[in-house]
């Protein structure tokens, strides 16, 4: 159980160690099991992961609506906790986080483009 680093939570593997050592039961090498998983999920979070086909078809499709500003701003913007030392990495790689921040932007730079016409269209209808 204490091996199964990645079932559990890290709240629920410093209660498993804690319970272990008191029992003088555990193991010798779960320092150097844990360190091994650490690293490796340290790197896979900073290398982040690609964007789906899908996310990515729907993000251009949806440039000139609401979900190319959800979608963009998720890719360009979100992040992933490491489970073992609390440390946030963006959750995609550079290529999709460039990509999310393109969308993003150009949705955004629509929506205040499409208000502004709307305000001055509304203001000359009052008149």
């Amino acid at each position: 159980m204490v091996y199964q680093f990645e079932k559990w939570n890290s709240d629920m593997l410093q209660a498993i160690e804690k319970e272990l050592a008191e029992r003088n039961i555990l193991p010798d090498d779960i320092a150097l099991r844990k360190q091994e998983i650490i690293d490796k999920e340290t790197t896979d979070l900073n290398q982040g992961k690609a964007a789906s086909l899908t996310g990515q078809s729907f993000r251009w499709l949806g440039v000139l609506g609401f979900i190319g500003l959800i979608i963009g701003y998720n890719y360009a913007f979100s992040k992933t906790k490491n489970k073992y030392t609390g440390k946030k990495n963006y959750t995609y790689d550079e290529l999709s986080k460039d990509n999310g921040t393109y969308i993003f932007y150009i949705s955004l730079s629509i929506f205040i483009h499409y208000f502004m016409y709307k305000a001055m269209t509304f203001k000359e209808n009052l008149f």
